[in-house]
């Protein structure tokens, strides 16, 4: 990335904004995958994903084996956060969390009867819901099927998200114990009020024990995950947060901004609407939130998170070599994602396979001996080009389009005419910089990399059965 992309940049008066907030304020992807989950297939099953498994296989014995990830998703919390927009079971029943492990066990047997001695792993990660729902012994059983299954590799990344209100010293030294070497903690933000209003409650000192428990603890990598645009936030209680979390000095930071989302997430509903920052305030937290962590010495990594200079994300962002899967951020090599439970997404050979949302009907599928799949995508020659561009835009937020022109072997200022034709406008709004054989978004533009990958994406302008149904939550 050009070393004149300055903080500067990002950091514009809010009248200076106020009409590209309101030019570019729009629901939009995410783009955790391209094409992106609204898009999928109903009528897609367990053959298509027993097949790529099938083809993974096939090519191990051909002499090209390929690494893979882990994902597994434990969907169970003891409360219901009203910001939260993930897949979750709400249960105070300790007896729940062992039938779903076992679950996990017959299916990771379902996938290694495909795989045969494709077993190399590189990565693991353990998302929610709350994995320390689980208990530590829980927790062993469940590597202890891993292994069972798969080949984990010595140096394999081995990570999971964490709510520090539910998860004991024992949980995190047995944690370690395991080879679970990176660890995310949820925080959000410290102040009470907000607190309170989002049902989060997590005492400030709560938050730094914990964090001083992992950091003690030994692991390598810590991440604090926040939110931005929740009810009650104002500059000055963000602030307060942020100054705090620098403090701590966790190795990397996730901020989010909040997706409001409630004809998705009902129970979002219960937030007070009038008490949500404007567009222009979540401007404001955004701008703050990147001048603070600079000052404070994190590098900007993606569209949301932040590490220190010596994390393996900031030595990533410099190479331009970040990725970016289900699981996050990453600087592993490409994989094959195999992930197991309730609603969780593998990619496997150019193919996204998500799994029922639904827990009973996850048991029954399991319990008869098939996969669980339920919904995905078979991506096209075209999808696949056009995801590489927008994870290199998204990751990296810059693009040389030499490496693409050479993998897919087309000229991409040909096909992407159309595209680069749209790109002039916001390069005139100084989101982006069109150079010769590359394309950079600006400081300006980081908040609104959405909008520059919207461009590229090419399922937004056409029409769905269900127009009136909001999919995508507001870009700002």
């Amino acid at each position: 990335m050009s070393e004149d992309t300055s903080a500067a940049d990002a950091t514009l008066g809010q009248g200076d904004v106020a009409p590209l907030l309101k030019k570019y304020d729009r629901p939009g992807p995410r783009y955790t995958s391209y094409p992106t989950a609204p898009v999928w297939r109903d009528n897609f099953g367990p053959a298509e994903l027993s097949e790529r498994l099938d083809d993974l296989r096939d090519c191990a014995a051909a002499g090209m084996p390929r690494p893979l990830s882990l994902y597994f998703h434990i969907p169970f919390c003891r409360e219901r956060c009203l910001f939260c927009g993930c897949n979750v079971v709400i249960s105070r029943k300790d007896w729940v969390s062992d039938p779903y492990l076992e679950r996990l066990k017959s299916e990771m047997e379902l996938f290694t009867a495909h795989l045969g001695d494709v077993r190399e792993v590189i990565q693991i990660h353990l998302g929610g819901g709350t994995p320390t729902y689980f208990t530590p012994d829980q927790l062993a059983r469940l590597m202890d099927y891993v292994h069972a299954s798969f080949k984990v590799s010595a140096g394999a990344e081995i990570a999971l998200e964490v709510d520090p209100c539910v998860t004991t010293d024992e949980h995190v030294h047995r944690l370690r114990q395991l080879g679970f070497n990176r660890i995310s903690m949820g925080v959000q933000d410290l102040d009470p009020q907000v607190q309170e209003t989002v049902h989060r409650v997590q005492p400030e000192d709560l938050t730094g024990r914990f964090y001083q428990l992992c950091r003690d603890a030994g692991f390598a990598s810590i991440n604090m995950d926040l939110i931005y645009g929740l009810p009650y936030q104002t500059e000055q209680t963000f602030d307060r947060t942020l100054a705090r979390v620098i403090e701590w000095a966790p190795d990397r930071v996730a901020v989010f901004n909040y997706a409001h989302v409630p004809w998705i997430k009902p129970h979002q509903k219960q937030l007070p609407v009038e008490a949500m920052p404007a567009p222009a305030l979540k401007f404001a937290l955004y701008n703050l939130t990147l001048r603070r962590f600079r000052e404070g010495g994190y590098e900007p990594i993606g569209m949301d998170h932040f590490a220190l200079p010596g994390d393996e994300l900031a030595q990533a962002r410099r190479a331009e070599r970040l990725r970016r899967n289900f699981m996050g951020y990453t600087t592993k090599p490409e994989t094959d994602v195999l992930a197991f439970g309730v609603s969780s997404i593998s990619e496997v050979g150019g193919l996204y396979a998500q799994n029922t949302p639904k827990l009973m009907d996850y048991y029954r599928a399991v319990d008869a001996k098939e996969l669980a799949t339920h919904r995905g995508v078979r991506m096209t020659q075209d999808d696949r080009i056009r995801r590489d561009v927008i994870m290199g835009i998204m990751c990296n937020l810059a693009l040389d389009y030499a490496p693409l022109e050479r993998r897919y072997g087309v000229d991409f200022g040909r096909y992407f005419a159309v595209e680069l034709g749209k790109l002039q406008d916001h390069a005139g709004d100084g989101l982006v910089r069109l150079l010769p054989g590359r394309l950079e978004v600006t400081a300006r533009g980081q908040l609104l990399v959405r909008n520059v990958a919207m461009v590229f994406d090419a399922y937004l302008e056409k029409p769905r059965e269900d127009a009136t149904t909001p999919v995508y939550s507001r870009t700002v």
